[in-house]
């Protein structure tokens, strides 16, 4: 990961190794830098995807802030192919120099029977 380039979706626990090399630092639920950090690891192994904010804006997503329509959660949406892509913020976020960036994940539709 070369210096001052965005951020990417983080799909892997390969790619939060590599930004925690770089200095950064994950802030979550249990304000502890270390456990907040396994804790994304384990959701990453699941197969959960976390969109940096930052990367949703500059891939033209825009945002509904926090309301009880949307369940105080922050969502950010963009229509691809005439379909809603949907993305909630979560409670964590990646934290460098002082600047934090919030990680988003993908709203999962609820399975039809």
């Amino acid at each position: 990961m070369n210096a001052g380039e965005p951020l990417q979706p983080l799909k892997a626990t390969k790619y939060l190794e590599e930004l925690l090399k770089t200095g950064y630092a994950v802030k979550g639920p249990r304000n502890d830098p270390d456990r907040d950090a396994a804790s994304l690891r384990r959701f990453l192994e699941r197969g959960k995807e976390y969109t940096p904010e930052n990367w949703l804006s500059d891939n033209g997503y825009k945002f509904v802030e926090p309301s009880t329509f949307t369940k105080g959660h922050r969502i950010a949406y963009k229509l691809i192919d005439d379909f809603p892509d949907e993305r909630f913020n979560t409670p964590y976020s990646l934290v460098k120099d002082g600047k934090e960036i919030p990680l988003y994940m993908k709203t999962e539709l609820p399975k039809l029977d």
